[in-house]
């Protein structure tokens, strides 16, 4: 992958991301938590890609996604544990959102996650123009 093609690919996901946060506001509007959980993640799936196309990654699975954050950027600081710890615990409540009959979103839980994947996708952004202005120098 050349430079021009990480930021080309990473500028992608990230506007995917904006993109589905957008979706997951209009459904919390319009009072549909399931598909609001689901569209987070998918924000958070979507920047967590751009980060990887970034340093010239690419995951082939939601599982690989997990455990690359981990590697390169939970281990080296760049992202909290706790931002780590958003990808796997919003894909599983996309899983439960969309496949599990007992699985219970409230509104307010939904828009709690929504906050929590805002806050993923803007330090991914950070993260991503960081590793951009450092490929220019």
């Amino acid at each position: 992958m050349t430079g021009e093609n990480q930021r080309d690919n990473a500028g992608d996901e990230l506007s995917r991301s904006e993109m589905c946060l957008n979706e997951a506001r209009a459904l919390i509007a319009a009072s549909f938590p399931y598909g609001a959980v689901s569209r987070a993640y998918y924000a958070v799936f979507d920047a967590a890609q751009a980060l990887l196309f970034s340093i010239g990654l690419e995951a082939n699975s939601h599982e690989a996604i997990v455990s690359m954050i981990g590697d390169h950027f939970v281990r080296s600081g760049r992202l909290s544990p706790q931002m780590g710890r958003l990808v796997s615990r919003l894909q599983r409540d996309r899983e439960d959102a969309d496949y599990a009959s007992g699985a219970v979103f409230t509104p307010e839980e939904a828009e709690k996650l929504l906050a929590q994947a805002e806050a993923f996708v803007a330090e991914c952004r950070r993260l991503v123009s960081a590793e951009q202005s450092e490929e220019k120098s």
